[in-house]
């Protein structure tokens, strides 16, 4: 049974009993369930504790169904619940669902009014967080006057017997060992058989099982059974393979509950992914909240962003400082993409926030853990202070540089916050590797050149000099606005720009983008220029980590696919999902054979002669045979040079084939394309300079 017909009122101070509710005086307004408070006209802009209210009648219980449970999809960020003036609990945090024992207080004959006090504060600062709330607790790409508190999933009256099945979740390695791990909310102790079944889904194989004897205290117990799929199958990326899945059926009792998972084996070998004992390169993008308000985040919307990151060639996905809903994840299973995933931790945070914070880790571990897509746990995003660039400050710069710097036990947040919070992930879930932070310089470095400091071509100067910097870089981009119809709806045409609005209200870097994109006082033409800025400071970076594969990098995650809510930011698909030049730029440099050359200069001049190392990387699990690698260089209208060859390429390498020389004997715009073809591949790449006199 949905509850339905909910009404809400704004609280100045916490309820103290349910019979306090006597002595508020507001009126009650009508509230969408699931929903959020900030999507309705009365508590538009709200911050604080909302108080919502149901009243409904319940059907009688039968003796198949003598049980009653409250269950709470999700609630942002913390509830406290009182069913017929009884107080049940609490329960903090956002992305796990929760439930109640009702039985003993439902009122069967009559009208129940169940009373759920909602709480999501307004953050004081993006670096004294109360919350564990990730992108929703002050991160710079998103307006801070947004707030998703309320009652977000539905609420629901569920009926069963004395047993109930609340959790079951499923893995597997790819040799076919796996464990269940159940848990069940039993009324009164007994004995229970637990019994399993397992079915491929959509594929031949044979099934397996288990039955098991165990006693349940009353109250909540878990128990993890191991099992063995005989000639198991292989769960991949979809650049390695195949994505099949099985069902477990657990029966206990009366009780009955299914969950779909996948057998593979995730390792984490000196910063370098090896999945099913095969190593893979990571080519990947962060992916930020389908929608501010995850309420409307629809299944279809989740699936299309997760199809939009297949769709540019990318295996990986970073989901940053977020939990995002089942639907993304259940796509990425099918659709073969694997995730890093982010506990949504970010900057640094009150020490209140400790107990917390280790709880919902094990939640998160919990929830996750059937998805084969969830490869790699991250526990806590740039674990140092961080102020966006309009708060910078000699000593607030100073102070970032020394945090970053520091060694772990300088810092509570990297001393005790992140450790305790990896405990708490590995402990309920010790099949995948979990990482400390993003944002280290040799590990998980976030590589702003271009935007936060130098020029973009700076970077390869960097890690030839230092290669650990390239090591797994988690973050890389630069902001470009939306396309003129998007763009119209926060700066419409003919309106003179509003940098200040456009600052704290879409995150606009103002002074960033003058350094490298500078306003011409022509709307269309800052578009078009910044556009086509990001789109090469993404195509240089990920070409330079993808020829530096395995050498020492890893993977690459560039920042980032999408916008939540309006913005100007860093996003190659703006909040409305129109791509910007950049996403079609990734579509080449993310496929997983490319063909490219040491990125040129911007400019050269008349008479030179360039010289530029021409690779094929190849991240297929087969070798590439009699490819044809070939080159064009045109200069004005005429095309001075080219050249190419025949050659193999190794699975899963980099391989140099030769060098892009030409003398430049005019000035003008010069285009050198590439391309390859062969083995039923076929790839091109372009660069852009010019000859200057």
């Amino acid at each position: 049974m949905i509850l339905t017909d909910w009404e809400a009122i704004p609280l100045a101070e916490l309820l103290v009993k349910a019979a306090d509710i006597q002595n508020v005086k507001r009126q009650w307004s009508t509230v969408r369930v699931p929903g959020h408070w900030q999507l309705e006209a009365n508590f538009v802009a709200y911050d604080g504790y909302v108080l919502y209210r149901c009243r409904f009648v319940a059907q009688h219980t039968t003796p198949e169904l003598p049980a009653s449970f409250l269950r709470f999809g999700g609630v942002y960020y913390s509830a406290r619940v009182w069913l017929n003036g009884n107080y049940l609990g609490s329960h903090e945090g956002y992305f796990s669902a929760f439930e109640f024992d009702v039985t003993d207080v439902l009122a069967p004959d009559g009208e129940n009014e169940l009373l759920v006090e909602v709480h999501s504060p307004e953050e004081p600062d993006e670096n004294d967080r109360m919350t564990v709330g990730g992108v929703w607790a002050m991160w710079d790409g998103m307006a801070a006057h947004y707030n998703p508190g309320g009652i977000f999933r539905e609420v629901s009256l569920v009926r069963s017997g004395e047993l109930r099945i609340r959790q079951l979740e499923a893995t597997a390695d790819h040799m076919g060992n796996g464990r269940s791990v159940v848990e069940i909310y039993a009324r009164r102790g007994s004995y229970l058989v637990l019994e399993g079944q397992i079915f491929p889904v959509g594929f031949d194989a044979p099934d397996a099982g288990f039955r098991r004897e165990v006693w349940a205290e009353p109250g909540l117990n878990r128990f993890e059974v191991e099992f063995r799929l005989p000639e198991a199958r292989a769960w991949w990326t979809w650049d390695r393979g195949g994505q099949p899945l099985y069902e477990l059926t657990l029966a206990c009792g009366d009780a009955e509950e299914k969950v779909r998972f996948g057998a593979r084996t995730v390792e984490l070998r000196n910063w370098i992914v090896y999945l099913n004992g095969e190593r893979l390169f990571l080519r990947g993008i962060n992916y930020l909240p389908t929608d501010v308000f995850p309420a409307r985040a629809s299944v279809e919307r989740l699936w299309a962003d997760a199809a939009l990151v297949r769709d540019a060639g990318m295996n990986a996905a970073r989901v940053h400082a977020h939990i995002a809903e089942v639907g993304f994840y259940e796509a990425c299973d099918e659709l073969g993409i694997l995730i890093l995933q982010d506990f949504p931790m970010q900057w640094t945070h009150r020490r209140s926030v400790l107990e917390p914070a280790v709880a919902q880790a094990g939640e998160m571990s919990s929830d996750l853990q059937s998805h084969p897509s969830v490869g790699i746990y991250l526990a806590h995003d740039e674990p140092f202070y961080v102020a966006p660039p309009e708060k910078w400050s000699v000593f607030g710069l100073v102070r970032t540089a020394a945090e970053v710097a520091s060694p772990r036990w300088l810092l509570w947040q990297r001393r005790v916050l992140g450790p305790a919070v990896m405990r708490a992930i590995s402990e309920e879930d010790g099949s995948r590797p979990v990482i400390d932070a993003a944002g280290h310089p040799l590990t998980t470095n976030h590589l702003y050149f271009g935007w936060y400091y130098g020029k973009f071509r700076d970077l390869e100067r960097l890690v030839k000099i230092l290669p650990g910097f390239s090591r797994l870089p988690t973050e890389y981009g630069a902001q470009a606005l939306p396309d003129l119809e998007t763009l119209a709806e926060i700066w419409p045409a003919g309106r003179k720009p509003d940098w200040e609005g456009l600052t704290v209200n879409y995150r606009l870097q103002v002074d960033r983008m003058m350094r490298y994109v500078p306003w011409r006082d022509d709307r269309e033409a800052f578009v078009r220029e910044s556009q086509e800025y990001q789109a090469m400071v993404l195509k240089h970076a990920t070409e330079l980590f993808r020829r530096r594969k395995y050498k020492p990098t890893g993977g690459t995650f560039a920042f980032m696919l999408n916008d939540p809510a309006p913005a100007i930011s860093w996003s190659v698909v703006d909040w409305r999902r129109r791509p910007k030049a950049a996403y079609e730029t990734l579509k080449v440099a993310m496929q997983p054979v490319l063909v490219c050359v040491e990125y040129p200069d911007e400019s050269y001049e008349v008479g030179a002669t360039i010289s530029l190392p021409l690779y094929v990387v190849n991240d297929l699990s087969k070798a590439l045979t009699g490819v044809t690698v070939g080159w064009d260089l045109h200069l004005g209208d005429g095309r001075v040079a080219s050249g190419g060859v025949e050659v193999e390429i190794p699975a899963d390498s980099v391989k140099r084939v030769g060098e892009v020389k030409a003398r430049l004997s005019g000035q003008g715009s010069a285009k050198l394309r590439l391309s390859l073809s062969g083995n039923w591949v076929n790839v091109d790449n372009v660069y852009e300079f010019i000859v200057v006199s």
